[in-house]
């Protein structure tokens, strides 16, 4: 089968990999579209450390099921949680398999993932697609169940002060999330073209070079992963405010990450009491309930269409500035 590969320094198109099978519980998954992503742009620049079929964002089609698994599955159209944990191990146990340290992830860390013509999944990771949502819809389930679980992580009050920082995929879809749920939220970004699409949701958004630090915000989302932005959160929210730091940071040309904590001044969190949060990734079956709703705009956010075998170049395409979700049609 054909499959987008990291081997080595070189990402390329593999024409003759093996096709795998379904293992006990497990799904054999024809994808139908997939998306590339920040963490696979990471592993195709040799920052990520994966040698393998690259590939996290997919909707398909299962097409075998293994050992254990229930026949309703076969022939249905899913998404799922990249996400692959033990489920006797302590952790999964306790509802907290993603964050199991021997998980693996799908096409980034210890397990092949979707950009190829068929890939394996557990049955107990997937979530079904209903007809209403086509395949350019569903695309945005993994993305977007992240974004919902940023919004949980915290109680969004209606008469509270909401922010969120960034205007890439991640900022886009908390915006739209969290607007519902509260009146106030603003969106602060460096790209004023991404800021038409706030207009047209509603919300309210401003260049965040025009924003003072008021210490007045209750809960601010930084989805840049950025050192940076994280120390003017700092200075944006209330004393015993929040701050959701939505974006694992992932190396990009230009940012300093948030995770260098050596180069940005804690003593707000001390002295004001700030509260600081992490949110990764969520239910993919809550983004789809999200999805199926109508609340959220999604097909607007692809910028560009690849045929899958045109991989190598829709990665570089990906890379660049103006695009927001590149996607690969299987």
């Amino acid at each position: 089968m054909k499959a987008l590969r990291r081997r080595g320094p070189d990402t390329l198109l593999d024409t003759d990999a093996t096709a795998p099978e379904a293992g006990p519980g497990e799904a054999l998954i024809r994808p139908t579209l997939t998306a590339i992503g920040p963490s696979d742009l990471a592993v195709a620049r040799g920052e990520i450390p994966f040698e393998g079929i690259m590939g996290h964002r997919f909707v398909g089609v299962v097409e075998a099921v293994g050992e254990g698994v229930a026949d309703r599955w076969r022939h249905a159209r899913v998404v799922g949680n990249i996400n692959i944990a033990d489920a006797t191990s302590p952790l999964a146990r306790r509802g907290l398999g993603n964050h199991a340290p021997d998980r693996r992830v799908l096409g980034l860390l210890g397990k092949d993932g979707c950009f190829a013509e068929r890939f394996t999944l557990p049955a107990s990771n997937l979530a079904v697609v209903p007809d209403t949502l086509d395949d350019g819809q569903a695309i945005a389930a993994e993305p977007l169940a992240g974004a919902v679980h940023a919004s949980r992580i915290v109680h969004l009050e209606r008469k509270g002060f909401v922010t969120v920082i960034g205007d890439n995929l991640s900022a886009l879809l908390c915006t739209q999330v969290m607007e519902p749920l509260n009146n106030t939220v603003r969106l602060l970004g460096r790209r004023p073209e991404r800021f038409e699409m706030a207009e047209r949701w509603g919300v309210r958004h401003r260049h965040i070079e025009e924003v003072g630090l008021r210490g007045d915000q209750d809960v601010v989302i930084v989805c840049t992963g950025s050192a940076r932005d994280f120390a003017f959160a700092m200075g944006m929210v209330r004393p015993r405010g929040k701050i959701v730091l939505k974006t694992e940071p992932i190396p990009l040309p230009g940012v300093e990450l948030a995770g260098a904590a050596a180069g940005v001044d804690l003593t707000p969190v001390i002295r004001d009491e700030i509260e600081v949060y992490g949110a990764r990734c969520g239910s993919v079956a809550d983004a789809i309930s999200v999805l199926s709703s109508g609340a959220v705009d999604v097909t607007s956010l692809v910028t560009k269409r690849v045929k899958f075998t045109d991989g190598v170049a829709g990665l570089r395409a990906a890379a660049e500035p103006e695009q927001i979700v590149v996607v690969m049609e299987m």
